[in-house]
C-alpha cells in the first residue's frame, strides 16, 4: 500500500513541509486550565470542537444569555502552516493534529489497520481536509424526509441553509480561462458570519482542462458542468475551495469563520481544549436525563465534571460520538457488557451502519515538470454507472435488487445492521437513486504535486452498500474504539472501484491529456499491465486502497424503526437532552465532499435547539 510518507509528499501539492511546532493557544477565550470550568454549570456543554460542534456553540451563543462550553480535545493551531495553508494537504495527518485511529486489520494488506485521519484541533477535520466545496445530487438530500419523517431536511432546505452561510467569490479572467465557472443562483454572498469560498489564486492550468476533456471521452456522454453545488452530480468541473479571499488564500476554516473572534468578544461563550470528554454523567431519576459530563486531559490525569442546565451535544465526530455514548452506557447490550460498561439504556443501533468509501490513487510523469500553479488541486468528473458500466449497467441492476433482500439479513446476521427488512429498504432507495437518478458514482480526482513532480488522479467509489461499525471494547476513552469500515463489504463496491481504476488509466492515455504524460509510475505496467485480467487488477486495488475519511451514519438520523440513533430534530432516541450534531447523524453517503452539507446540519441544528428552548 501507499506509505503515509508519500501520501502526504505527494498531496502536499507544492508546500514545503511545515515544522511540527506546536501553536500554543493564543485567543481570548480559549482555556488550557481545567479549573476554569469544573463544577461549573453551563447550559450547553458540547462535546468536540470540530467543525459542527463550532457552528453549533457559536449560533447557540449568540443569545446572550445563555451559557455554552466546547471541550476539545486538540488545541488552537490555526497559525500552524498545517492548518492554514490547504496545499500542505496531507502533512497533519500522523501527527499531533490527528487522533490517530486506524481500522480493524485489512486481510489484503498483511492484516494491517488503514489509517482514519480524524482531526485533534480546533476545527476538527475542517481544519486539515482538503477544503473542496462541493454538494450532494438535490435527490439524495430528498431521501432524508423519506428517512426522517420531516419535510424540512430536503434538499431545497437544507440548500437554502448552506447559501446561507457562503461568501462566495467570483473567478477572475485567469481563472475562468483555466477552466473555472459558475452558477449564481447556486452560491450566496452571506452577510456576517459566512465561509469565503474561491477558486486558488494558484489555480492549475497544466493536465486540469485536458483531463476534463479525456474523461468526456471515456466515460460517453459525460458534459462539462458549471457548477457542483447545484445538486447535480455527474459531469467534469472546476471546484472552487474554502479559501479566503485574500493574498494568502489561507483556510477558511470553522475555527476562523465561527469561533475565533467569537470566543474573544462573548462572556457566555468558552472553550476548553486539551481535554476530553470520557462520559455522559445522569441523573438519578427515572427518565436519561444528563446533568453534565466528565471529562480529563490524559488517561491517568485528574478527572473533572461540568454541569449542563441544558443539553449535552455530541460532536465528536462519526468515529467518536458513538464511542462517547457507550462509555456512557447507552448503546447495544452487548457490546456494553463486552466493554465493562454497566448498561444505562439499550440503543442496540449505535455504533451501527457506518458508511465509509474507498480511494486508489494512480500516478504518473508528466512531460513538462514545470507546473504553472501551486493549488490546490480543483478538477473532478463525476461518472455515474451507466457511464462506468456501459452495456452491462441494466444487468448489474437488476442482479443487485434482487440479492438486497439477502445481502441485508447477512448484515443483521453479521451485527452491522438491528432491522434486516429497514436495511432493505434504505440501500434499494440508494441503489435506486444511482440508477434512475443517475446520481455521481464515483469521484476521479485529478492531482497535480510540485512537490513531487508528478500528476495523478484520486479516485473512490462514492456510494457504498457496505456497511460497517464502530464500538467501544473497554470502559476507558482512552483506548480507541474497533472501527470496522466493512471494506467492499458488498461486491457492488469494488465492482465502483475497479472499473473507475481501469477507466482513469484510460483517461490518461486518451488525447489530449496523453500528451501531457511520460509514463505511468503508479501502479505502472510491470504492476499492472496494459491488457491485465480483472483479477489483476482487484488485487492490486486491494493492495492498494486507502481510506476516504468520509465516515458518516454511525448515530444515523432516520425513524427508529429504520436503524435510527437520533430523531429529526437530532434528539437520542430515549434521552431528553442529548443531541448528536456532527456527520454521525447523516444516514446514507452524498455524491458529494461533506463540508458543505455539515455547515448546513450544524446551522439546522443550532436553529432547532434554539426553536426548542423558546
Amino acid at each position: 500500500m501507499i506509505s503515509a510518507a508519500l501520501l502526504t509528499a505527494a498531496l502536499a501539492a507544492g508546500a514545503q513541509a511545515a515544522p511540527h511546532v506546536k501553536y500554543a493557544n493564543t485567543t481570548q477565550g480559549i482555556v488550557t486550565d481545567a479549573q476554569q470550568v469544573s463544577n461549573k454549570t453551563f447550559d450547553y456543554i458540547v462535546c468536540g470542537g470540530g467543525l459542527t460542534g463550532l457552528v453549533v456553540a457559536s449560533r447557540l451563543s449568540e443569545d446572550p444569555n445563555v451559557s455554552v462550553l466546547v471541550i476539545e480535545g486538540g488545541q488552537d493551531d490555526h497559525e500552524d502552516p498545517r492548518v492554514n495553508d490547504v496545499r500542505t494537504y496531507g502533512q497533519a495527518f500522523e501527527s499531533d493534529l490527528d487522533y490517530n485511529l486506524t481500522s480493524t486489520p485489512i486481510p489484503w494488506q498483511n492484516d494491517t489497520g488503514l489509517l482514519l485521519v480524524a482531526g485533534r484541533t480546533l476545527g476538527g477535520s475542517g481544519s486539515i481536509n482538503g477544503a473542496s466545496w462541493t454538494k450532494g445530487d438535490k435527490t439524495q438530500y430528498d431521501l432524508l424526509p423519506v428517512l426522517t419523517g420531516d419535510d424540512s431536511w430536503s434538499w431545497e432546505a437544507v440548500n437554502e441553509l448552506m447559501l446561507s452561510i457562503e461568501e462566495f467569490h467570483e473567478p477572475n479572467d485567469r481563472q475562468i480561462a483555466l477552466g473555472a465557472e459558475y452558477e449564481e443562483e447556486y452560491h450566496s454572498k452571506a452577510n456576517g458570519t459566512a465561509v469565503q469560498v474561491s477558486f486558488p489564486n494558484g489555480m492549475f492550468g497544466g493536465i486540469q482542462l485536458p483531463a476534463l476533456e479525456a474523461s468526456s471521452l471515456v466515460w460517453k456522454g459525460m458534459k462539462k458542468v458549471a457548477d457542483f453545488a447545484a445538486g447535480v452530480t455527474t459531469g467534469s468541473t472546476i471546484i472552487p475551495n474554502m479559501l479566503q479571499a485574500n493574498e494568502d488564500q489561507n483556510r477558511s476554516s470553522p475555527f476562523t469563520v465561527y469561533a475565533e473572534e467569537q470566543v474573544q468578544k462573548r462572556d457566555n461563550f468558552l472553550i476548553l481544549t486539551g481535554h476530553r470528554v470520557v462520559s455522559i454523567e445522569w441523573k438519578d431519576c427515572d427518565e436519561m436525563v444528563a446533568k453534565g459530563v466528565t471529562f480529563q486531559a490524559c488517561r491517568d490525569c485528574e478527572s473533572h465534571s461540568v454541569g449542563t442546565k441544558r443539553e449535552v451535544l455530541l460532536a465528536a465526530g462519526s468515529l467518536q460520538s458513538p464511542q462517547l455514548l457507550e462509555l456512557s452506557g447507552v448503546g447495544d447490550p452487548d457490546v456494553l457488557e463486552a466493554a465493562g460498561v454497566p448498561l444505562k439504556m439499550a440503543s442496540p443501533n449505535v455504533g451501527k451502519n457506518m458508511q465509509e468509501q474507498t480511494k486508489n490513487t494512480l500516478w504518473l510523469d508528466p512531460v513538462d515538470t514545470e507546473f504553472d500553479g501551486s493549488g490546490p488541486p480543483n478538477a473532478i468528473s463525476f461518472p455515474n454507472v451507466d457511464q462506468l458500466f456501459k452495456n452491462d449497467s441494466a444487468a448489474m441492476y437488476k442482479d443487485i435488487m434482487a440479492g438486497l433482500s439477502q445481502y441485508s439479513k447477512d448484515l443483521e446476521a453479521k451485527g452491522l445492521v438491528v432491522n434486516a427488512t429497514a436495511t432493505h429498504q434504505i440501500l434499494e432507495a440508494q441503489v435506486k437513486n444511482l440508477w434512475e437518478d443517475k446520481a455521481g458514482a464515483a469521484e476521479i480526482f485529478f492531482v497535480s504535486s510540485p512537490a513531487t513532480g508528478q500528476v495523478g488522479i484520486d479516485l473512490w467509489n462514492l456510494i457504498v452498500l457496505s456497511r460497517g461499525y464502530v464500538h467501544i471494547t473497554s470502559n476507558s476513552s482512552w483506548d480507541h474504539p474497533e472501527i470496522e469500515p466493512s471494506y467492499f463489504g458488498h461486491p457492488f463496491d469494488l465492482d465502483v472501484q475497479l472499473a473507475a481504476t481501469k477507466q482513469s488509466r484510460e483517461v490518461f492515455q486518451t488525447s489530449p491529456l496523453a500528451s501531457h504524460v511520460a509514463r505511468e509510475t503508479f501502479p505502472g505496467f510491470d504492476a499492472v499491465p496494459q491488457d491485465a485480467a480483472d483479477a489483476v487488477w482487484e488485487q492490486w486495488v486491494k493492495a492498494t486502497f486507502t481510506s476516504v475519511w468520509h465516515y458518516i451514519a454511525t448515530l444515523g438520523m432516520m425513524k427508529e424503526e429504520l436503524g435510527g440513533v437520533v430523531d429529526s430534530r437530532l434528539r437520542v432516541y430515549g434521552v431528553e437532552n442529548v443531541r448528536a450534531v456532527d456527520a454521525s447523524v447523516l444516514p446514507i453517503q452524498l455524491s458529494a465532499h461533506l463540508s458543505s452539507s455539515l455547515y448546513g446540519i450544524a446551522e439546522k441544528a443550532a436553529m432547532m435547539i434554539k426553536e426548542d428552548w423558546e
